[in-house]
């Protein structure tokens, strides 16, 4: 009779651990932030996220660096060039800022077709515009690659099955070189 008792009490003490574990598993805790309704704890502010996003992007532009061989040369003209761009993607921002808070608030107010409609006929053009005024300084920049580094983009294009377009490479670079950093 005390073995069964024994036994009884034992396997109730496993259930029960099972079950607690089973019920703390989604309740993980990261470091920093509050916790969630299932348990994980969420960042505040976005910091963390923003903070990845931006190591990734220093990533990618190292890589893109140490890929193509980019000389001091280039470098140094790519920052006067980015310090030129600079006015013209504040403004750019600037609008557009106003343009997206227009169109929210028409979105609060129910009215989603004029919101869309505000995107569509504000941004387009805004950015459009923007992309024309960035082209310019951009392009010395992209006519500046040497042969080996412009055969290794369109190598890599080409394995995306895309071709190498000198306007849209120095729109690109445009818009990255425009970043705030």
């Amino acid at each position: 009779m005390k073995k069964h008792i024994v036994l009884a009490l034992a396997a109730l003490v496993f259930a029960g651990s099972t079950a607690f574990a089973a019920l703390q598993e989604g309740r993980r805790e990261a470091p920093g932030g509050q916790r969630s309704e299932q348990g994980v704890r969420r960042d505040r502010d976005g910091a963390r996220r923003h903070q990845r996003s931006r190591q990734r992007r220093e990533g990618v532009r190292e890589r893109i660096r140490e890929h193509l061989g980019i000389t001091d040369e280039q470098r140094a003209a790519g920052r006067d060039v980015a310090r030129e761009l600079a006015p013209i993607a504040e403004e750019t921002r600037t609008k557009a800022r106003e343009i997206v808070e227009r169109a929210r608030a028409l979105r609060d107010a129910g009215d989603r077709e004029g919101a869309k409609a505000i995107l569509r006929d504000g941004l387009r053009p805004l950015l459009q515009s923007a992309r024309e005024r960035m082209l310019p300084p951009t392009r010395p920049l992209i006519e500046s690659l040497t042969p080996e580094q412009r055969g290794k983009i369109e190598r890599s294009l080409e394995r995306r099955g895309r071709s190498f377009d000198e306007d849209r490479a120095a729109a690109r670079l445009g818009w990255r070189l425009s970043r705030r950093r």
